[in-house]
């Protein structure tokens, strides 16, 4: 008899971005990479479990199914595997579950999803766990256990979970140990062999350039993948246990795939020679269908948009197996995704960035598939922000509070903006013509136009009719070469076309702003311009 063994990673994020610390976010995602790759292998053969690559189903983004031959087995690992990786990355914590395999292994997968499910929601005991009179790490808030010597000098004590990121993520460790372990970033860079001197190992590193020390969280999610996994599954109802294991490891090497050689072509279309003495991006999760990065401010908008259409190209080629061995329809043409990303400074929270940067994705995600339900896969799109404050809100709180012009009724929430132009509706390719074009202005004409859009933006938020006057005025003043006509300004306030469905009263519905402008995203985005 066989058993569908099931393991999904819990606590990713909260283990790698619980320090602010480079090189020990770099040393946390080395982990969960190990985990999600060798690291289970590596365990079972530790205590004499041979395993075989056929019988693995998925091993990729934080989860595991493999099928056990024998029960034994299944049992010895369900026992020792959660152990050996909260031993392994302390933080992390593992769900696991076990169904026996039928005739309709389709039908176990999804048995064992639900099962999946049912055990996440369990709270799970850390192994750090430790009394109130215990000292703590000043910066974890861990239980601390271990001395360490600060890099500008002095000691500091520190939980066990920063002492296994840490020797993860230094350099000098490892290369003692013979061993340097850049896996991540010899999968998004395509490098057999990772130079330690290029590589960036702290966040002065990356947003290094003059004083503009911004950087960019990236976040990035395919589309339509549950649907296409429940028609391949329909698909599938009456094959065979062969079969179907065959389809779905498949599927899930080819989207792995597909998503690592989108990562290398944005990867290699974003970095030349001039960025050779240290690559100014890290990633943090590479995997599946997702994508997490740290990169340098100015590189992220076309880093982001060279990733989402080449995932589309990719995607098409590695799937091209559903339609013919499978007769998935809708499918032929690959899938898309979308992101977010979150523009920070150095000093911010990184897990207050990933956070953001995952709810623009799903702001990104919602209007692709609010503005396409006809269609079974939404298009690409992404949606960014800048962070000039220290508050952590919802995003509808930053919309209203910071991108809302009450007085004149105007919103400059522009995006998202599809990757591929779509009905007149925002789109990556009026983003960058009005870009270049505001930023030849500037650079051949020291004149102060960024001066005067960010004052009329600031009488928007004022006097609209104040607002109106100063637009008119400075299209009489520059002329046909200002700013403000090579722009189309006298165009910058749209109509936003759809009003928020059954307000609860006319007042509700007067308040929502009926105009919308691209002016302060480019005004943000050329600010990051090094």
């Amino acid at each position: 008899m066989e058993y569908l063994y099931g393991a999904s990673v819990q606590g990713i994020q909260g283990f790698i971005f619980q320090t602010n610390k480079l090189k020990e976010i770099v040393g946390a995602s080395e982990l969960v990479e190990q985990i999600c790759t060798k690291e289970f292998e590596k365990f079972c053969g530790s205590i004499g479990i041979k395993t075989c690559s056929e019988n693995f189903i998925i091993k990729a983004a934080g989860n595991i199914k493999y099928i056990f031959d024998s029960r034994a087995d299944c049992e010895m690992v369900v026992r020792s595997f959660p152990k050996h990786i909260a031993n392994l990355a302390p933080g992390i914590t593992i769900s696991q579950a076990v169904v026996t395999v039928s005739e309709k292994l389709n039908k176990d997968i999804s048995d064992l999803e639900l099962k999946l499910k049912a055990q996440r929601s369990k709270v799970s005991m850390p192994i750090e766990t430790g009394f109130m009179g215990l000292e703590r790490s000043r910066r974890t808030g861990g239980v601390a256990s271990i001395e360490r010597s600060k890099i500008k000098g002095g000691k500091e004590m520190i939980c066990d979970a920063t002492d296994v990121k840490r020797k993860n993520g230094d350099p000098n460790y490892q290369l003692k140990n013979k061993e340097l372990k850049e896996t991540l970033f010899q999968k998004i860079s395509g490098l057999s062999k990772v130079d330690p001197d290029q590589v960036p190992y702290n966040i002065e590193k990356i947003a290094i350039s003059g004083n503009n020390n911004w950087l960019a969280v990236i976040h990035a999610d395919g589309n339509a993948l549950g649907l296409l996994l429940q028609e391949l599954g329909a698909k599938l109802h009456l094959e065979s246990k062969e079969k179907v294991k065959s389809a779905f490891s498949t599927f899930s090497k080819n989207l792995d795939e597909a998503t690592k050689a989108a990562a290398q072509f944005a990867f290699k279309k974003m970095v030349d020679d001039k960025y050779c003495q240290t690559y100014p991006l890290r990633p943090v999760i590479l995997g599946g269908d997702d994508l997490t990065i740290i990169i340098r401010a100015d590189l992220a908008l076309e880093f982001t948009v060279a990733f989402l259409k080449k995932f589309e190209e990719e995607t098409k080629h590695q799937f091209s197996f559903l339609k013919t061995e499978y007769q998935v329809d809708g499918f032929e043409n690959g899938i898309t995704a979308c992101a977010g990303i979150a523009y920070i400074k150095a000093t911010y929270p990184f897990h207050y960035a990933v956070n953001l940067a995952e709810k623009l994705t799903a702001k990104a995600k919602k209007f692709s598939k609010k503005d396409n339900q006809l269609s079974k896969i939404p298009p690409s799109s992404l949606a960014f922000y800048k962070v000039q404050s220290s508050f952590v809100e919802d995003m509808d709180d930053i919309i209203e509070k910071t991108l809302t012009a009450k007085v004149s009724n105007v919103s400059f929430d522009y995006g998202p903006y599809y990757i591929d132009r779509l009905n007149g509706t925002p789109c990556i390719d009026e983003l960058n013509n009005k870009l270049q074009t505001l930023e030849k202005h500037v650079e051949l004409d020291q004149s102060k136009g960024i001066s005067k859009l960010r004052q009329w933006i600031s009488e928007l938020y004022k006097d609209k009719a104040r607002a109106d006057f100063m637009m008119e005025r400075m299209e009489q003043v520059e002329g046909e070469k200002g700013l403000f006509k090579k722009l189309d300004l006298h165009n910058a306030l749209e109509p936003i076309s759809e009003q928020p469905s059954n307000p609860q009263n006319e007042r509700a519905s007067a308040m929502q702003p009926t105009q919308k402008t691209i002016v302060y995203d480019l005004i943000q985005l050329h600010s990051l311009k090094y």
